[in-house]
């Protein structure tokens, strides 16, 4: 399924609660999937559980759902964010991740690039 797909078919699950609190609802919500996607990984650390990757699955899906959501409410074409993304990154680190790059970014040549 490609996104724009996705977007319309979650859309049918989501409540409209006005701008504000949708905005409220969507960010709340990734934040709370990713938690319970970082707790599979906590129990795993902390008390050497087996990784459940059906429940992994399921929490990528849910983070899923409120980013499309919230792309949708504001219109936002993730396809363009992956893309903008994408330039950011070749340009924060030309030919691999090194950690001098990390350190010492060139936060107007990344900022322009976001603003295109």
């Amino acid at each position: 399924m490609d996104f724009k797909t996705y977007q319309q078919e979650s859309s049918r699950t989501c409540v409209k609660l006005g701008d504000l609190s949708d905005n409220i609802h969507m960010t709340l919500g990734m934040v709370t999937e990713a938690s319970e996607l970082a707790d599979v990984f906590k129990k795993r650390l902390a008390y050497n559980k087996p990784i459940d990757w059906v429940n992994v699955r399921e929490e990528i899906g849910d983070i899923l759902w409120y980013l499309a959501n919230f792309c949708r409410m504001h219109n936002i074409d993730i396809e363009e964010v992956m893309g903008t993304n994408i330039a950011k990154l070749k340009a924060r680190y030309p030919d691999k991740f090194t950690e001098d790059n990390a350190i010492n970014r060139d936060l107007k040549k990344e900022r322009e690039i976001l603003e295109k």
